[in-house]
């Protein structure tokens, strides 16, 4: 299995409770590869997320990138969102040709179940699998989608890399991006829905169980749980916030007030 994330220095903290969570929770831990697209963390926090790696007996490798080509970009962003999002665009490109399939996940989330069952769902025919969050008209104007057209998150994807590099889709997607600019809101997610809007697989919401979908769709028990939106567990009296406790006080980041 090959997982693939990215942060901030910021959000390095975030980072090493998600790796924790998933570690924990995966059983066959050795077929773990674990890579993280390095924006610029420090050294200090390097040394914190590879020692959350290493207690499970695992190596993390850092990716290096050149995100000059994102700074055009950087006015369209959230305040909440880092421009690190828009690196899991060049996912396909920064890992060896060989690797085929890849899942990537956002920082602010917890994993609280065996992610195999996640990494062995056939993609053969699609270029990602994600969860469909909910589609407005009003967005699907925005991004010309059709009418039946649902709308991934994509904090969680499983991804055919072997078709996305076939099809050139990280070119499209910046291309995408700088031909756009009014109708991104929602940064590379908005593009990567505008792209590939019919060439995804619909997973159970409860791969990504998102601040949206909460306020539809009620799951007893999540498989994994993303913070999405301004309020996270660390910055407000969040309803998960015990279960990020959890996994924050068995990381080697010390326990928040």
């Amino acid at each position: 299995m090959y997982i693939v994330t990215a942060s901030s220095d910021d959000y390095a903290k975030y980072l090493g409770v998600m790796l924790n969570s998933l570690l924990e929770n995966v059983q066959n831990k050795p077929d773990i590869n674990i890579f993280i697209i390095d924006g610029n963390i420090s050294d200090k926090n390097k040394l914190n997320l590879k020692g959350v790696v290493e207690r499970f007996n695992l190596q993390a490798k850092f990716l290096t990138i050149d995100d000059n080509i994102f700074n055009s970009f950087e006015n369209r962003k959230i305040s909440y969102i880092s421009k690190e999002t828009y690196y899991r665009i060049l996912i396909p490109d920064l890992l060896s040709k060989d690797i085929t399939k890849a899942i990537y996940f956002d920082c602010d989330l917890i994993v609280k179940e065996d992610i195999s069952k996640l990494w062995n769902k056939n993609i053969d025919d699609y270029f990602l699998a994600a969860v469909d969050e909910g589609s407005s008209q009003r967005r699907r104007r925005r991004l010309s989608l059709p009418a039946n057209s649902g709308y991934f998150n994509a904090g969680v994807l499983l991804i055919n890399l072997q078709k996305w590099r076939d099809h050139n889709i990280s070119t499209k997607v910046i291309q995408y991006i700088k031909n756009n600019p009014k109708k991104i809101k929602i940064m590379d997610q908005d593009a990567l829905n505008a792209i590939l809007h019919d060439k995804w697989l619909k997973l159970d919401p409860k791969w990504n169980y998102t601040t949206e979908i909460r306020k539809s769709i009620p799951i007893d028990y999540p498989a994994i749980i993303h913070f999405t939106g301004k309020n996270k567990p660390w910055n407000s009296e969040h309803e998960f916030k015990q279960e990020y406790l959890k996994y924050l006080s068995s990381s080697l980041w010390a326990p928040e007030n």
